[in-house]
């Protein structure tokens, strides 16, 4: 793939730019793996991507790299913190038109994580499948940036039933992306039969990682069910006739540009949005990751990286 030189206009903060498995052998590096940036330089053998588009992707890829000596180590290439930053043509696409740069900087990560969630280990785009019977889907932990478009992505898929944990204080938010049930997760526990009865559920999608998770998720799944997680939570026992899968959205992003234009229609219909963010200077990432650290965030953090965000600059 040929590579994309962007003006970086936002990013936002994500979970995994905490601790990215980056070695010393490749330091100094820039953090920061959503980008909304206009483009200002392609290579020759690019063939989507021109001279100002303004584009939207999430550019933290986990990658093997060549190291000065000889060999390869492991690294994530990030670089979105950025005034410049660089990108294969693959991960990147033309942004939705109707957000403006913040927005659409929050949702790259969150949005492919939970679309391949939902797809790509549950199943959602399967015309014969579960989701034609307008499935039950129960995402655990509804107000953050995965859950945000986990709860839009189950509702634009053709779920009937959307349950989701959450604090009281965000009932609203999540009802407003697609929640039909709220859990509040400090006075009920979703594992119990009389919060959400067993083999009641079509596909349950992990964003929170608490100890048992996948256990508990295969009591409530029915026969033919997926439980996604992003955390790692994996069931010891995997209930007959359902399916579990643990994947990493950094592992598998090198060529997203198809998801990413899929999204675009969602975001255009106004069916996929992030309805709750928190604006940072770029000077306040620190600041940013801290807020973030200390959990109960509701929707994202962004970081607006751009001074302006009109004004295109030449190099």
């Amino acid at each position: 793939s040929c590579e994309v030189l962007l003006w970086t206009l936002a990013s936002s903060i994500n979970p995994s730019d905490f601790h990215p498995a980056i070695p010393n052998e490749t330091l100094p590096q820039v953090m920061g793996s959503d980008v909304c940036g206009s483009v200002i330089a392609v290579e020759s053998h690019c063939t989507r991507l021109k001279v100002g588009d303004i584009v939207w992707g999430d550019i933290g890829a986990n990658v093997k790299v060549a190291v000065a000596g000889g060999g390869n180590t492991s690294t994530k290439e990030l670089g979105a913190f950025g005034e410049f930053s660089l990108a294969l043509e693959t991960q990147l696409s033309v942004a939705p038109k109707n957000l403006n740069v913040l927005e659409i900087a929050s949702l790259p990560k969150v949005a492919l994580t939970s679309y391949k969630a939902l797809t790509w280990y549950a199943d959602a785009l399967n015309a014969t499948g579960i989701w034609a019977k307008r499935p039950t889907v129960l995402v655990l932990g509804g107000s953050g940036g995965t859950g945000t478009t986990g709860l839009q992505l189950a509702r634009a898929f053709g779920a009937s039933e959307i349950i989701t944990t959450t604090s009281p204080r965000n009932f609203a938010y999540c009802a407003s992306n697609g929640a039909t049930k709220l859990i509040d997760y400090h006075s009920e526990n979703w594992w119990d039969d009389a919060v959400v009865p067993a083999d009641s559920v079509d596909v349950v999608y992990d964003t929170v990682g608490q100890s048992g998770t996948g256990d508990r998720a295969m009591e409530k799944l029915k026969r033919g069910g997926y439980y996604v997680t992003i955390t790692g939570q994996l069931a010891s026992r995997v209930k007959e006739g359902t399916h579990q899968a643990f994947f990493i959205n950094s592992d598998t992003n090198l060529d997203n540009y198809k998801m990413l234009e899929d999204l675009v229609k969602l975001v255009e219909a106004d069916r996929l949005r992030m309805k709750s963010l928190r604006v940072f200077d770029l000077s306040e990432v620190p600041l940013a990751f801290n807020t973030s650290q200390e959990g109960h965030v509701t929707g994202k953090l962004v970081i607006a990286v751009g001074k302006d965000a009109v004004q295109k600059p030449t190099v």
